[in-house]
């Protein structure tokens, strides 16, 4: 898959498939702090995901895709790029779901916490409707993931989850 980096230059963004766990992990450390990733209500490692990467013309790795098929929905564990407003997350986001579409899975879902805004906005701007909302959800999280801290992004209490999804 090629993309158009955001700039509006002709310099396409690579979308393939990822093997690199260890990268794929350490991703995941620096921006969050552990490597749970919690879906579908399980928490999941790194290692235990599908990865897809995105790549600058350069080969440098711009981000990286987690996420899992299960029954008749593709489960968006995370999007994690290293530089953003360069396209990478769209071009990762727009993968995973074409890849969702080929494997004619019926929605795409993802989830995100009350304090992280522009997570909200990155999935709406590409389609996604909220379609529940778990207060106190974070909670249930912390036992997978005892590194949430109280107050997330923005230094707003994290302490809701809500979930989004995408008809494909």
């Amino acid at each position: 898959m090629t993309a158009r980096l955001k700039t509006g230059t002709a310099e396409p963004i690579s979308v393939m498939p990822y093997l690199d766990y260890e990268t794929a992990r350490s991703l995941l450390i620096n921006q969050w702090g552990d490597d749970a990733l919690v879906i579908g209500g399980k928490a999941h490692k790194a290692s235990e995901m599908t990865l897809k990467g995105a790549f600058a013309p350069d080969g440098t790795l711009g981000g990286v895709a987690y996420y899992r098929m299960s029954g008749m929905v593709a489960l968006l564990g995370a999007i994690v790029v290293t530089d953003g407003g360069r396209g990478m997350g769209t071009a990762l986001f727009n993968a995973v779901a074409d890849e969702a579409r080929s494997q004619k899975m019926k929605r795409l879902r993802a989830i995100t916490t009350n304090d992280n805004f522009e997570a909200m906005a990155f999935f709406q701007k590409r389609g996604m409707r909220f379609m529940s909302m778990f207060p106190g959800g974070v909670d249930a999280f912390r036992a997978f993931k005892p590194g949430l801290k109280e107050f997330g992004m923005h230094g707003i209490v994290c302490r809701d989850v809500f979930e989004l999804e995408l008809d494909l």
